[in-house]
Formats: C-alpha cells, structure tokens, sequence
C-alpha cells in the first residue's frame, strides 16, 4: 500500500474523529444494526445499507451469489475464469446480473478495496492478519472467519451464516444449508458402505506429499460420509490446516480411498513411484483423480462448488471404496460431463 494510501485512510479516520468529538450528544444508533462476531473482532452493520460488496477472500463470491448478492469487486484464487467464477457458479453469478471488478494475486490490495468504495468487506477466508484487518476497517465494516474456528478451518456453512447476517439473507442462507445437507443426508442412506471407511484429500508438489487435517474443507465433506481421516493428520498439520511428507511416505495414505487434488501432468508422476505401486490404494483401484473442474470444487468448499460437486463425488466415492480395480473411478469422471 503507498504512502498516500496510508494518508488517506488517516484523513478520514481523523476526520469521524472530529465529528465525533464536535457533536454535544451521541448519534444514535441506526435501528436494524447489527453486532457480528468475527475471529479479528466485531463487525457493526445495517444490513439495509449494504449496497456495494467487496470480496477480499479467495472464495467467498460464490457464497455471495448463493444469497443472490452481486459484489462489486472479488479477489481471483486460481482457474483464471472470468469474473474469478467458476462454471458451477456462473449461473448463480449472471442470474444476479453481476460483473465485479477483479483483484489478481494472493494478497489483498488495500489500495484496490479503497477504489471499490466498499460498505461491506467480506474476508471470511482471506489472507487476512490483524493489520489488515485494522486497515480494511477503516474504510468499510469487515467481516473476518467466523470466530471459534482455527485459521482457514471455519466450516462453511458458518461462512454463509455471517454473511445472510450482514446482508439481511438469514433465511436464504439457511435454506441452501438445509438443500445441501439434504443431499449429504440422502448420500448417507444410500450408501451405507461409507460409513467407517478411511480417506482424505490429498495433494502433490515438488516431490512432497501435502496432506490436509480433518476439519479441512474437503475432509470435512468426507467425514459427512462416516470417511474419517486418521488422527495422527491433525497431529501433524501446520496453523494452516496442512502438512508435507516425502513419498517414501505414502504408507500414511494407503486409506480405502484417497481424492487426489491434483493438475493432470503430476499423476503419472505419481504413479511411476515404486511407493506407490506397492500400495493397496494403487493395486485395488481406490483413488480418485480429480478433473480440473473437482479439484476447484473441492478446494473451494462454498455452497455452489458443493452442491455441484456432490453428484460427481458420490459415485466417484462409490467406485473407489469398493476395493474392485475393475470399477474404476476413471471411468465414472470420463462418462460426467466436464462443465455444471
């Protein structure tokens, strides 16, 4: 952020200051204001005010379009789509006729939130720390993770609770959370076979193995099918909710089923390793590999990527866990079509 940014910002915070302290008697407080509660602090808003919506996390515009919300400015993760949407949401995002303005990059540019002229900055899976916090403050209500949860590991439906909050959508957000445990719900009973399988989600860089822990977004979807992750995964997680091991670890992955989040050119990388084609979960046919369209979903974790993701998932869950290398999971992704 420049100099004349900083400025800015304490020009206007001096100047609320100065009303403040000229007025004989406090302003009243506004009639709808409400009192949130967030891991930074808390967020004071009308939501009948709230008009123009900035994004600042990486995946918080789909939990903005589910309410039926049309942010003005979004921050871009990774996909490279226009809008920073991705296919399962762009349905939700053009039904509310909106064209926000994009940041790039994994920061959040402070100076980019100023322009959009904000009166609510939504962060509730941001790169956030208690500076920005304090900065984003002072030029909009900010609405940080929900409080109680560790960092990056707020389950989602907490998220888009916060929000139908801020926004006055209370009921709406709850009724996509009631239509999307209805589903998990109907998954359960039809397939009971998952209950008390292992697994995770998974990832591979480098050379390094990235395993994630329980309450992570994707493995909490897991557990919602009785799939647990071994304990030892929470042991070992980093703050950030993850962990790297060698590949002469794999041992830690050989689960009844494993969903690799991974981009196309490493999984024959993966699959040329000894360590691998020694493990049960290679010879029995227990991973899945995910498209480009699943490891986005899956990553994201917000109302829209689940909802969508489930019908993938489910069968795909189904043809791994079963132990029969001749029900393959590939076979099941080739047959979905590759867009919502």
């Amino acid at each position: 952020m420049t100099a004349w940014t900083r400025a800015r910002l304490l020009c206007r915070a001096l100047f609320c200051a100065a009303l403040s302290f000229g007025t004989a008697m406090p302003l009243p407080a506004a009639a709808e204001e409400v009192h949130l509660q967030n891991s930074f602090g808390e967020t004071v808003i009308d939501p009948a005010k709230v008009k123009r919506i900035v994004s600042v996390g990486y995946h918080e515009q789909d939990f903005l379009y589910a309410l039926g919300l049309a942010p003005v400015g979004v921050h871009d993760w990774f996909g490279e789509y226009p809008y920073a949407t991705w296919p399962w949401a762009e349905a939700a995002r053009a039904a509310v006729a909106a064209t926000p303005d994009v940041q790039k990059g994994f920061e959040i540019d402070v100076e980019w939130v100023w322009s959009m002229q904000p009166d609510l900055i939504v962060a509730t899976f941001a790169p956030m720390d208690a500076q920005t916090y304090a900065l984003l403050s002072e030029i909009a209500p900010v609405l940080g993770p929900p409080k109680g949860y560790p960092a990056w590991g707020a389950p989602w439906e907490e998220e888009l609770r916060l929000i139908g909050q801020a926004t006055g959508r209370e009921a709406k957000a709850e009724a996509v959370i009631a239509q999307i445990g209805g589903k998990v719900a109907q998954a359960v009973k039809d397939h009971p076979e998952f209950n008390g399988l292992t697994g995770t989600a998974a990832y591979f860089s480098e050379g390094q193995i990235m395993g994630y822990r329980s309450n992570d977004g994707a493995n909490r979807l897991l557990s919602m099918f009785g799939i647990k992750t071994p304990v030892v995964f929470d042991t070992m997680a980093s703050p950030g909710g993850n962990f790297l091991v060698s590949t002469e670890r794999f041992d830690m992955f050989d689960l009844d089923v494993v969903l690799w989040l991974v981009e196309e050119p490493v999984r024959p990388v993966i699959e040329a390793l000894p360590t691998w084609r020694n493990l049960r979960l290679a010879r029995e046919g227990r991973a899945i590999w995910s498209d480009k369209e699943m490891m986005g979903a899956m990553s994201f974790q917000s109302p829209l990527s689940i909802d969508w993701a489930l019908g993938r998932l489910i069968p795909l869950l189904a043809a791994a866990s079963d132990g029969d290398p001749a029900t393959s999971p590939d076979a099941v992704l080739q047959s979905m079509p590759t867009t919502p």
